[in-house]
Formats: C-alpha cells, sequence, structure tokens
C-alpha cells in the first residue's frame, strides 16, 4: 500500500474517528492502528475519555489527533459506572460529530452503542474492535443481570456492524456463533523491529539492573492485579538467588513486589513504565512471565500484550495451560506451560529454564513464530485490507488509486 502524498493526503484523506474510554497514555492496540493508518494516508482523530484529567485537552502526537474528554470517575467502579456514561456519551458525540468521520472505529464494548449511534447518523461504516469477552472481564465486578443485558446487547449491535476486530480466534468465532458476519483477527501482534534489538542493547539495559550477563532474566511489565500472581512469582524467584526477576508497573501487588525486591538482591522493581521502554526490557531478559486467573470466564479468550512482546522480541513465555496464549506456547514449542501458579510449580518452570539448551531453543521457537506468523506487518494488512473494503464498498468515500492495496 502506498502513502498518500501531503497535498493529495490535505484533500483527500479518509477520516476515521476513534472511540476509546481510557485517556490514550498510549494504549498499545489502538496506538499501533491509529499509527499504521496515519502511515498509509489516512487522517486519524481519537476521542479519548480522560478520568483523571491526567492528558492535554487536545494532542498531536505520530500524526494521530487525540481530542480528550474529561468527566471524573475511576475505572472499576462496577454498576455505578452507568450513571457517568451519559455524559460521557454526549461530549463524545459532539466531538466526533464537530470532527466529522468517513469511519467510526469503536473500540470495546464500552464505546460501541456511540459507535452506533454515530454510524447511524451520518451513515458511515462502524468497526468494533473488541478487545477481550468484555462481559466476562467484568464478572464478580457487576451483578449477573448487567453483565447478561451487556452480552445480549452486544449479541444484538454486532449482527448490525460492518466488521469488527478482535484479538484471537476462539473470540472470533464466538462471535460468529452470535451472528457476526465479518469477525476477523487482529491479535496484539507486535513490530518485530522495534522488540528485536541489537546485543548491545541487551547488554545495556542489565548493566543497569546490575543482572550478570549470564544469569536468566526474567520479566513481568504490566497490570500488578492479584489475579495475575505476582507475589507467587516473587516467592519463586526469591528462593532462587541465582535467577534475576524485573517487574514494572502497578497496581493492588505493588506494595509486595516493593518489600521483596528491598528484601532480595536477584529482584528489581521499575514502578510505572513508559510503552516505549518495554521492548528494551522485553529483549533485556530471557523469559517473558504472563499471570492470569483460569477460572475467569475471559481467560478462554486470553491473547495478550505479554505474549506477542515475548514472540517478537524471539522469548519464550512462562504461563499456564488457558486461552490463545496457551494455545500458542503448546502449538509452537515457545515457552513452559504451568498446571497452576502455585509457588513450586512456577519453580519448577523456572528451572526447566534455566537449562541453556532447552532456553535457546524456546527462543528460537518464540522468535520464529513471531517472524511467520504473530506480527504486526499481517495485522496490518489485515486493517487497511478490511478499511478500503468497507470505504469502497459503501461508497462513503472516493478512494484515491494510491491508498489502495
Amino acid at each position: 500500500m502506498k502513502k498518500l502524498s501531503p497535498s493529495a493526503a490535505a484533500t483527500t484523506a479518509p477520516r476515521v474517528v476513534m472511540l476509546l474510554s481510557n485517556c490514550f497514555d498510549p494504549d498499545p492496540r489502538v496506538y499501533n492502528e491509529a499509527r499504521s493508518l496515519v502511515k498509509h494516508g489516512y487522517s486519524v482523530s481519537i476521542v479519548a475519555w480522560d478520568r483523571d484529567r491526567a492528558r492535554p485537552a487536545v494532542e498531536v502526537a505520530d500524526g494521530i489527533r487525540v481530542e480528550r474528554v474529561f468527566v471524573r470517575s475511576r475505572h472499576g467502579r462496577g454498576l455505578t459506572q452507568l450513571f457517568f456514561m451519559p455524559l460521557v456519551f454526549w461530549l463524545m458525540m459532539k466531538k466526533a460529530l464537530h470532527l466529522g468521520f468517513d469511519l467510526v472505529h469503536a473500540h470495546d464494548f464500552d464505546t460501541l452503542p456511540l459507535g452506533f449511534l454515530l454510524s447511524r447518523i451520518r451513515s458511515k461504516p462502524l468497526v468494533y474492535d473488541s478487545h477481550e469477552d468484555y462481559a466476562g472481564m467484568l464478572h464478580g465486578s457487576i451483578p449477573l443481570w448487567l453483565e447478561r443485558y451487556i452480552r445480549r446487547v452486544e449479541t444484538r449491535l454486532v449482527r448490525r456492524i460492518d466488521a469488527l476486530f478482535t484479538v484471537g480466534e476462539t473470540l472470533r468465532r464466538e462471535f460468529e456463533l452470535r451472528g457476526c458476519s465479518n469477525a476477523r483477527t487482529l491479535g496484539n501482534w507486535k513490530a518485530i523491529e522495534d522488540f528485536r534489538l541489537p546485543e548491545e542493547v541487551r547488554a545495556e539495559v542489565r548493566a543497569a539492573l546490575k543482572v550478570p550477563p549470564e544469569s536468566l532474566l526474567v520479566s513481568y511489565i504490566s497490570n500488578l492485579g492479584k489475579e495475575r500472581h505476582i507475589e507467587e512469582l516473587l516467592e519463586a524467584v526469591a528462593r532462587r538467588p541465582q535467577i534475576y526477576l524485573v517487574i514494572g508497573g502497578t497496581g493492588p501487588s505493588a506494595d509486595a513486589v516493593r518489600e521483596y525486591a528491598q528484601k532480595y538482591g536477584n529482584i528489581r522493581y521499575l514502578g510505572f513504565v513508559p510503552q516505549a521502554e518495554i521492548p528494551r526490557y522485553t529483549s533485556a531478559c530471557d523469559l517473558v512471565f504472563y499471570g492470569y486467573d483460569p477460572a475467569s470466564p475471559n481467560a478462554r479468550y486470553s491473547a495478550p500484550n505479554k505474549l506477542f512482546e515475548g514472540l517478537a522480541a524471539g522469548r519464550p513465555l512462562l504461563t499456564a495451560h488457558f486461552g490463545e496464549i496457551g494455545r500458542i506456547v503448546a502449538e509452537h514449542g515457545c515457552g513452559v506451560l504451568l498446571s497452576d501458579y502455585r509457588v513450586e510449580e512456577i519453580l519448577r518452570g523456572l528451572d526447566i529454564c534455566s537449562n541453556r539448551v532447552s532456553l535457546e531453543n524456546m527462543k528460537k521457537a518464540a522468535a520464529e513464530a513471531g517472524d511467520g506468523e504473530y506480527n504486526w506487518q499481517r495485522a496490518e494488512c489485515i486493517l487497511l485490507n478490511t478499511y478500503d473494503e468497507l470505504l469502497s464498498s459503501a461508497q462513503n468515500y472516493a478512494v484515491s488509486p494510491e491508498a489502495v492495496v
């Protein structure tokens, strides 16, 4: 696909409005999609909900325009979040209509009803981007009746949208069974060139962390929720002083991470890590840990960023056998699958990865999986081809020859 020339882009660039219920600081999936669209001649605006007034009202980064609405709230409010949504929707709708668009792209269920309304008001195509099983993700934090209601509404709407992107094959097939006629897998895949960094970077990061060059280094940089089993990982690494662990992120387990890092010389806590720094730490490590509660309804669809960061960097995974992540690790032999997250079971996995021959074989398998199937180049083709089909068939936009595949 060719990029539009600056003069052509100024007059013919298709306009895309993305709807997002976080402040875009940036959201990795949304950022990758928006950046690819801009690179190939689209004009992309993101209307985002900033609950903490932490970011500018208007911001332009990498050609992506971000306009934020400010309504004070917090994530995880459960049922009471319903009281905030009408005002959020109203403010987001006004911004989207003012910006204008040839296609609306709603990220996750909490923006889907608004996206559907906007697409009908302006008679423009609607893309629904399902990052996860939304109702399943909320299981336990909202009443069961509301969980069922969300699923019913989502089912009705996905039968009437123009296209759906989701993170894995399992969830894509689920949407097809619920009546979506144009569901496509667009995974949280990463650009290989962003994560496959030179050996000098690996050495530099490990030196800064004071990790010996030949020591096994495990990384986990993400949300530190209790369901991520970070505390079991900490205890396991504490019992293996020759193994090092670097953890980044914030959340309920942050205090435990801080205490272990102060007590044990082989554990490093980075605090919050900017998205741009994650490839450096992933490249510097030998093994990526991913913990989650396999009993969660959302677990069977799990295809997390950590998995694809590891594959892009050529680093194996230490995780349990659930969801897309378990299937991919098993099929490609690119990691160790735990039966559960008990300390003793994590120790078993760490001991397997401490064998240098086994580790190198898993690293090679991870790199091959990233190179062959799970990379952003493939995701970008799916994204651009879908957009081109929607804009061309709907005749909502006269697509320039330079903008088509």
